[in-house]
């Protein structure tokens, strides 16, 4: 790559700047820990009591009695010792269970339960059993709230005492969620390098209530703490409104929806669950195409069309809505599309020259803030009188980029340094790809999806009554490259510009209808599944709001 002439600058970004705090990847949800160890019977994780969170920490540990010594028995562990009584009630909390030594038998060592306290918030600490150590998993919150900028944006800090975990996830679920609803709640992974295990909740519905607990994991062991109530969660004043039509709600996909406003007003910036409901939501540049949260799941970046090639924007917000920056430098002849990679970088489609429809080139920002220019996109990689480049997505699989031009009616492979892998569609005669160019024809695209077994779907306009949905099967070796036509998928909307397609993780497909202002949501046989209407640009599904995107 090479640099672009003061495409450095001292913004702020994501990973670096003196507005910003840099922090560590959350990662993938792959690595969440798992609980393990000794559960309490249930009757001794019941709640006696609640502890009002106008108090700041919250300390989980609470009075009770010892648990009794674990009892000999000759050649084998010490059994289980029995539980502490109940504690008296009262407004302050009492000393935790002690530990009580335990008798010590030849085999394994046995536990006790810890006392539980009436009137307190969960149980003691635990008694020791035959031979054991003491199991002190107190934890104490220092930090349950909501975001200020966004209010379904849940934030907790915490602390356990003892050695540091070695890993740590909170889970949180919708209370009373009806029988129907997809989106009951999710498990966050704890940054361990954040001040304070500083952990955002994300995905909440509006208005709505939700608890959580934290299972921290040190030493083989998983310290489970009590709920929590999160503090009721806000709504959004401007938010789209959606329509939902299920037709076979046994086959929807849950996960989310990253998504803008597109060419509708207000611009903004939003995310939509599986049940159809915008779990957050801010402002956005004018006319914005595409929403993305990076790769790392810690920002959400947005883009303005900029059609006419007369300046335009991208802007990034932190997923807590806490830290925003407007007119990234560098990135102000982006237009239509973008794409993130891993690192924090992210990878924009930006006009080279002046006019309507000139080249464009790929431009890739770093979080330090340097741009750099990738490659060229026009003569370079194939043929056409004018050019109009209007949708890019990052292929992690082999560090390439597929690139849609609407004017010639193609889609290109181009690895990360520029090489030209092989074209679909467009004209093939005298094509830069040569023989690895598939003369295949349909009028204008848009959105597409690359997947690993060489399934390819794109979304033709087409200009007609309605768009299509085409799927080929790409077979692309080192001395050829052929495209297999798959399936044709008319539906019943139409998009007069953008329009995106997606193959879901389960294999279903969604089909964004941007101008006729719908989401369609397809099964591996190409039925409706449920349909969402609301004006939108592109649009990108995720199962989780955590870690790595499904389709970048």
């Amino acid at each position: 790559m090479t640099p672009r002439s003061g495409a450095r600058s001292s913004a702020p970004s994501p990973r670096g700047g003196e507005d910003f705090t840099a922090r560590t990847p959350i990662g993938s949800l792959d690595r969440r820990s798992r609980r393990a160890g000794y559960t309490p019977p249930a009757s001794l994780r019941q709640r006696a009591g609640r502890l009002s969170f106008a108090v700041v920490s919250a300390l989980v540990a609470v009075p009770g009695c010892a648990g009794g010594d674990g009892q000999r028995a000759p050649g084998g562990g010490g059994v289980f010792g029995s539980a502490g009584t109940f504690g008296r009630g009262g407004a302050g909390a009492g000393d935790a269970g002690a530990a009580a030594p335990g008798g010590g038998g030849a085999g394994s060592s046995g536990m006790a339960s810890g006392g539980v306290a009436a009137g307190g918030l969960d149980s003691g600490g635990a008694g020791a059993g035959g031979g054991g150590a003491a199991n002190d998993c107190a934890f104490t919150v220092t930090k349950n709230a909501l975001s200020t900028k966004i209010p379904t944006v849940g934030i907790v800090e915490w602390a356990l005492a003892g050695p540091a975990p070695s890993s740590a996830t909170i889970v949180y679920t919708l209370k009373d969620a009806p029988s129907s609803s997809l989106n009951r709640g999710g498990e966050a992974p704890v940054d361990l390098d954040e001040p304070g295990y500083r952990t955002l909740l994300l995905g909440l519905k509006q208005a709505k209530d939700y608890r959580f607990r934290i299972e921290a994991s040190r030493n083989g062991q998983t310290c489970v703490s009590p709920e929590y109530a999160l503090p009721t969660t806000g709504s959004f004043e401007s938010s789209p409104s959606v329509t939902v039509t299920v037709v076979q709600p046994e086959k929807r996909e849950p996960g989310f929806i990253v998504t803008s406003s597109g060419s509708s007003l207000p611009s903004s910036a939003f995310i939509l669950d599986a049940d159809g409901e915008v779990v957050w939501y801010v402002e956005g540049p004018q006319n914005p195409t595409r929403a993305l949260m990076d790769y790392e799941g810690e920002h959400l970046w947005m883009l303005q069309l900029n059609l006419l090639n007369q300046g335009g924007e991208m802007r990034f917000v932190s997923m807590d809505g806490e830290q925003e920056h407007r007119n990234v430098p560098g990135l102000e002849n982006a237009h239509h599309d973008f794409t993130v990679m891993p690192g924090g970088k992210v990878a924009a489609i930006a006009w080279r020259g002046e006019g309507i429809d000139p080249e464009s080139e790929v431009l890739v920002r770093s979080p330090d803030g340097t741009v750099t220019s990738a490659f060229r996109i026009g003569s370079n990689l194939y043929r056409s009188e004018a050019f109009h480049a209007n949708a890019i997505h990052y292929i992690p699989f082999d560090d390439g980029f597929t690139i849609s031009d609407r004017n010639p009616n193609l889609i290109v492979k181009v690895r990360a340094d520029g090489t030209l892998d092989w074209q679909l569609s467009g004209s093939c005669e005298d094509a830069p790809a040569g023989e690895r160019c598939s003369p295949q024809r349909w009028d204008v695209n848009h959105g597409h999806h690359l997947l690993p077994d060489g399934t390819f779907v794109l979304f033709n306009n087409s200009y007609t009554e309605v768009a299509h949905v085409l799927e080929f099967r790409l077979n692309a070796t080192p001395g050829a490259f052929t495209a297999t036509l798959v399936r044709d998928y008319a539906g019943d909307a139409a998009s007069t510009n953008l329009g995106d397609v997606q193959r879901l993780p389960r294999g279903n497909t969604l089909i964004t209808y941007a101008t006729d202002g719908k989401l369609v949501e397809l099964d591996a046989s190409w039925n409706v599944v449920q349909t969402f209407s609301v004006r939108v640009g592109y649009s990108s599904f995720r199962p989780t709001l955590y870690g790595p995107p499904a389709r970048l």
